[in-house]
This record gives C-alpha cells, structure tokens and sequence, in this order.
C-alpha cells in the first residue's frame, strides 16, 4: 500500500467498520463522551502503554499495518501522548529488527558482497546518519523492509537509532493526529473540522516528502552525469 491516501482510506473503512459493530452490539457511543473514554483509559494505568508496546513490536506476526498501528494511538491517548507512546514503541520496534536481522543475515550478505555492492555497503556506512534520515524522511518501501534491510547494512547502530528516532516524527505525528481527530468525531460528529485540519496536516507531510524525494533524486542522476 504505497499511496498513503489508501492508508487513510483504510483507517477510515476501519473506523466505519468499528461503528457499525459496536451499534450492531447496541453499543453506543452517544451514552459517553470523551471524557469517559479517557478516563476508562486513564484506569488501565500503566497496563495499557506497555499492552500497546508490545502489540507494535508483533504487528508483523499480527499483518497489522504500521500506519493503522500508530493512528490507534491518537484514538486512545491523544495527539499528543499518542505521539510519545508511538515514537517509543517505533523506535523499539526498529531497534529489534534491525538486531534481528543483523544477527541472522548480516554474515551471509557479508560473505557475498562484492565489487560495486561492497563499496556501497561501505558508503552506506561512512554516511550511515543522512541515509537512515533520508529514507525515514522519503520512505519507498515500507516500515519492516526499512529496518530489515538496514540491519543487513554496515551501518553503525547509533547513526540507525538516532536518525530513525528523527526521521519518523513528522509522519508520525500526523498519522497520530489524524488517529486523534477520529475518535473526536465519534463522540460528536459536529468536530469533522478537526480531522479536516488533521487531513490537511496529513496531505502536508506527504507533498514534503514527495517534494525531497523528487530532488533528491534529481541529485543524484545530476551526481551520475557528471561522474
């Protein structure tokens, strides 16, 4: 699902989906209000975080998609700890299979590295912190693929961690505020306004990152002429 259009799309039908069953079960939201929900949430004290941590770190066992991960997020906590507790249990996340996939599969790939692909993988490494930043920046494939296959790198850890720990906020964020706004118009249908603002935050971040991608790309075939 490249498009992040679809992603929103797909957390929309999801949350559509998600009010006809809980009206299907007679559950309805119009007997609460926010305040109630946060509360019901605030109860679950530090359970809930740490739930919500793990179930990110087995997303992929799950075939639950990052994006629609982290917009639960907003639903739950909020924009704001909604964002805290998504960059936490991304970066942990990231932290593992990157790990994972240097313990299993970094020997193999190193053995057969050579020529042009050997001198990348050192290149990779000597500018290990911009070529994490750019791909969490611009991202082409998605979020597991990114850390697995970095972790098959030679890249030093810390320039993986750091740049990763900067690199997502932006979509981060406006994946969480956009999990946010929804869970508002479920309570009152009049707050359309807030995801609107969330879209448009939402659309901003994408036409960023198509915007770098572009030149980004448009320096590197300039590099290649003139090499």
């Amino acid at each position: 699902m490249k498009s992040p259009w679809a992603k929103v799309f797909l957390g929309a039908a999801t949350l559509i989906a998600l009010f006809l069953a809980l009206r299907f079960l007679k559950i309805y939201f119009s007997l609460l209000n926010e305040e109630q929900f946060r509360g019901w949430v605030e109860s679950l004290g530090v359970w809930g975080p740490l739930l919500y941590i793990v179930v990110y770190i087995l997303r992929p066992l799950l075939l639950l998609p990052a994006s629609i991960v982290s917009a639960t997020a907003g639903i739950i906590w909020g924009p704001v700890r909604g964002f805290f507790y998504v960059q936490v249990a991304a970066n942990i996340s990231s932290t593992v299979e990157f790990w994972l996939s240097r313990y299993f599969a970094r020997g193999l790939i190193e053995r057969s590295l050579k020529g042009k692909l050997l001198n990348l993988d050192e290149q990779i490494k000597k500018n290990g912190f911009v070529t994490v930043l750019l791909i969490r920046l611009i991202p082409n494939v998605a979020w597991d693929i990114q850390n697995i296959s970095l972790g098959i790198t030679k890249i030093a850890f810390r320039d993986y961690f750091w740049a990763t720990f900067f690199g997502i906020m932006p979509l981060s964020f406006a994946v969480v505020f956009f999990g946010s706004s929804l869970i508002k118009i479920l309570f009152n249908p009049k707050n359309v306004w807030i995801a609107a603002i969330a879209m448009i935050f939402f659309a901003g971040v994408y036409y960023v990152q198509k915007y770098l991608k572009k030149k980004f790309s448009n320096n590197k075939n300039e590099t290649l002429r003139r090499t």
